[in-house]
């Protein structure tokens, strides 16, 4: 009984320590006051130098690759590239899915995605870490989570107007059956989280004032 309840406690903080979401601004204009009036806002995304949990994405996808393989030969490649691939296919339209739902939600004539070139800013989105999670079936969940930084950049001059991070944003999906081989399904979710934070606090931005 002591063995199931320590358990259960790592269990639960596996669990709960992935669900805060603290977003901060560490540089600029947090109000993003500058955004006032765009009808056009460009999207760029940034994986360099992330880390994946405790290792590099090199050291990460070198593991990974080697283990797949091992059991079903040229599996690890496949998983590979679909590790890349899911960036572009899948994170970041669901970002930009969310925080264009927002907009449309808000009735706010302005549209953010990527090759938006004549817009006047770029917000630039860095994945700094990706915890992929794990699962021991029965005993032990820790859901996907990403950090990321944002950098609002003036296009013409390349200034820096604002930039900020979110941490630990966190992927849930239920019934998930994809987990082990592919934890694209939970991690999507943290762009998702993503992109509803960035979305409201451009809807507080951009919303024109009374």
């Amino acid at each position: 009984m002591k063995k199931f309840n320590s358990l259960l406690i790592v269990f639960v903080v596996a669990l709960s320590g992935t669900n805060v979401i603290a977003q901060k601004y560490t540089e600029g204009d947090k109000t993003l006051s500058f955004l006032a009036g765009e009808k056009l806002i460009n999207i760029e995304y940034n994986y360099d130098n992330m880390m994946v949990g405790k290792k590099t994405e090199e050291e990460y996808k070198a593991g990974k690759i080697a283990d797949f393989n091992t059991k079903v030969p040229g599996k690890g490649e496949k998983w590979a590239k679909k590790w890349v691939e899911n960036r572009e296919n899948v994170y970041e339209p669901m970002f930009e899915e969310l925080i264009n739902k927002i907009m449309a939600k808000a009735k706010m004539d302005v549209k953010l995605g990527t090759n938006q070139t004549e817009a006047k800013y770029t917000l630039y989105v860095h994945t700094t870490l990706t915890e992929p999670g794990f699962t021991i079936p029965m005993v032990m969940k820790v859901n996907p989570y990403c950090n990321f930084e944002f950098s609002w950049i003036e296009n013409s001059t390349k200034n820096v107007a604002a930039k900020g991070e979110l941490k630990k944003v966190a992927g849930v999906v239920m019934a998930d059956n994809e987990w082990e081989f592919d934890p694209a399904n939970r991690i999507k979710e943290c762009y998702a989280k993503a992109g509803k934070v960035v979305g409201k606090s451009l809807e507080k931005s951009l919303k024109p004032k009374k």
